[in-house]
C-alpha cells in the first residue's frame, strides 16, 4: 500500500498538479507549446513562471501578450507586448501583437506605427507560432488603420503590395469604397 501511495503522489508531481511543487524549471519553450496547442491558460502560467524565475525575459512577456490577445484582454496584451520590446528591444513578434491588438481597440495611429517598424525590421516576417500570421496580415490590417484615419494614398499603397493589379481613384467615394472592398478580398485570401 506504502508503494502505491508513493506512486500516485510522484504521478500528481510530474503531473504538475498545483499544489506540488514543479519539478525543474519553467520553460518559454514548454510555453508556447501550450501556446500552440491553444491551451492559453496554460501557456499564461507557464510564462509567469518563467517571468517569476527570469524577470528580465521579454520573450515570455512577448509569449504572455499573444495569450492575452487571443483571449481577447486587449489591455493586458498591450502592456505584455510593451515590456517584452523594453526587455527585449530586439524582438519582433511583439510589433506583429501590438498591430493586431491596436487594430481591435481601435488605437488605428499606435496599430500603424507598429506596423510600420515590424516591416521596416523585417519585411519577409512569419510568426512562428501561428501558422496563418505573416507580413502580408500586418499589411493588411494596416491598411484598415489607415482607411479609419482616413489615409487612403497610403492604405492602396499597402494592397497595391498585396495585390499590384488593384488600382482605384481614392479621391473619390467609389474609389474609397473599392479600396475598403479590396481589402476586406484580401481579408478572405491573405
Amino acid at each position: 500500500m506504502v508503494k502505491l501511495t508513493l506512486i500516485v503522489f510522484i504521478c500528481l508531481i510530474l503531473a504538475g498538479c498545483p499544489d506540488f511543487p514543479r519539478i525543474g524549471p519553467a520553460s518559454v519553450e514548454r510555453a508556447w507549446t501550450y501556446y500552440d496547442e491553444g491551451e492559453y491558460d496554460k501557456a499564461i502560467k507557464e510564462f509567469d513562471d518563467v517571468i517569476e524565475d527570469e524577470p528580465d525575459n521579454g520573450e515570455a512577456y512577448n509569449g504572455l501578450g499573444w495569450c492575452y490577445g487571443k483571449l481577447g484582454e486587449l489591455t493586458s496584451a498591450v502592456d505584455d507586448f510593451n515590456i517584452a520590446l523594453e526587455k527585449a528591444d530586439t524582438l519582433i513578434d511583439p510589433y506583429a501583437g501590438l498591430t493586431f491588438v491596436y487594430s481591435d481597440i481601435p488605437q488605428d495611429q499606435d496599430c500603424v506605427d507598429a506596423a510600420t517598424t515590424l516591416i521596416q525590421r523585417d519585411p519577409l516576417y512569419f510568426f512562428g507560432h501561428d501558422n496563418d500570421i505573416d507580413v502580408d496580415d500586418v499589411r493588411l490590417v494596416k491598411a484598415k488603420s489607415l482607411c479609419n484615419l482616413g489615409n487612403f494614398t497610403s492604405a492602396l499603397v499597402e494592397v497595391k503590395i498585396l495585390n499590384p493589379s488593384f488600382n482605384c481613384d481614392v479621391s473619390t467615394p467609389e474609389g474609397r469604397e473599392a479600396l475598403l472592398a479590396e481589402i476586406e478580398r484580401l481579408r478572405g485570401i491573405v
